[in-house]
């Protein structure tokens, strides 16, 4: 415990600590609030909107996010690519595992067509 505060009052102070396997005369890559920022949103919309919306667009909304985040360019392929992604996982779960997920208007047009 007395280690855990000397340790805390040393970085509010700011000496940063030396990670373990690294040299001390590596430069501290501070974190990426932007990219953190934008990967949780993506999956609390993920959470939010998968019961309103069913599996396959919050997912893709989720995996657009993701990709968006980790610097993908061309926004336009990334959420056709994230459509297909998660209708390929959508049936795979409820065709191959009979594991159902959220269903939407999208799903049911889709099993309906596909019957």
């Amino acid at each position: 415990m007395v280690a855990s505060i000397g340790v805390a009052l040393e970085v509010l102070r700011g000496r940063a600590g030396v990670p373990e396997g690294t040299e001390v005369d590596t430069p501290f890559q501070r974190a990426d609030f932007r990219t953190m920022s934008i990967i949780v949103v993506a999956i609390g919309l993920h959470v939010f909107l998968l019961e309103r919306t069913g599996y396959i667009i919050s997912a893709a909304i989720s995996f657009w996010g993701v990709a968006y985040a980790f610097g993908a360019k061309k926004i336009i392929r990334i959420g056709i690519i994230s459509l297909i992604f998660s209708a390929v996982v959508y049936f795979s779960f409820t065709k191959l595992l009979d594991i159902q997920l959220p269903k939407w208007m999208l799903e049911e047009w889709i099993s309906k067509v596909g019957a």
